[in-house]
């Protein structure tokens, strides 16, 4: 199965070879391992109400390859949440986000540049019957990262780091990305996904909070063809609100599907 430029990451657990360059890895990867846990546990001991949500995360990517070096990719992301009024698992049961996003990459040699316009309508997550009450919050939001990509037998190592500036009706906000994958290649159409992406809140106006999310992601890739793929799989996300002193522990199926022009 082809690696794909897309979709979650993940944090490997094996060690690489000696060299130079694997070794940096590796350290990279035990870093943002530590980061992760002590983000958590400095979360854990905040002093605030807690919610446990049920999502489903969708999206349909359509991509065009024009070379080695430039891919142009747009995309449609589509959540839903469950109402604990209702029912805690019935993750379709009220709206969460819809998102487009257009996605300009270059790629040179293991290194790939991106720029991406996209456009947000979030709900808020339903953690008490205040949140019923939240408008929906429309965003405009501009994004440049870089990803570093170290391709083995077997298995692909991906790092992403990414800003954000972020356009609300009522302010403007930054955040700060950074994640690590690792892609393991099961067979010709399989390829498993593990990754980890904590999320900061930067200048202009950045969240006093130490840190606004961590994603953690269990993804199954599949190959239908050279030009068809699907993804499924899980994804845990840690949230701290802004504005309030509460958490949300986020249970997300995640479903995809990828066209490759």
């Amino acid at each position: 199965m082809q690696f794909s430029e897309h979709g979650p990451t993940d944090i490997s657990v094996i060690n690489y070879r000696t060299d130079a360059i694997l070794n940096l890895n590796l350290i990279l990867k035990k870093s943002i391992y530590c980061k992760i846990l002590l983000l958590i546990g400095l979360a854990i001991n905040v002093q605030a109400q807690s919610y446990t949500h049920f999502t489903l995360w969708g999206r349909i990517l359509v991509s065009k390859q024009f070379n080695e070096k430039f891919t142009i990719s747009g995309e449609y992301l589509y959540r839903r949440q469950n109402n604990f009024l209702n029912s805690k698992f019935n993750i379709l049961e009220n709206p969460l986000l819809n998102c487009g996003r257009v996605t300009f990459s270059y790629r040179h040699k293991k290194w790939q540049y991106s720029l991406s316009p996209s456009y947000w309508r979030s709900n808020q997550l339903l953690g008490s019957e205040a949140d019923f009450q939240r408008k929906v919050n429309p965003e405009i939001r501009l994004m440049a990262g870089v990803e570093y990509f170290d391709t083995k037998p077997k298995r692909q190592f991906q790092w992403r780091t990414q800003y954000e500036y972020r356009i609300f009706t009522d302010r403007i906000v930054g955040r700060f990305r950074t994640r690590a994958l690792e892609r393991f290649v099961l067979n010709e159409n399989n390829d498993f996904l593990l990754s980890a992406e904590p999320l900061f809140g930067v200048m202009p106006n950045y969240n006093p909070k130490l840190f606004e999310q961590v994603q953690v992601s269990a993804i199954l890739q599949h190959q239908f063809t050279k030009h068809l793929e699907s993804e499924l799989g899980y994804r845990y996300v840690f949230r701290q609100r802004r504005s309030t002193p509460e958490i949300d522990h986020e249970n997300a199926l995640v479903a995809g599907v990828f066209v490759r022009l």
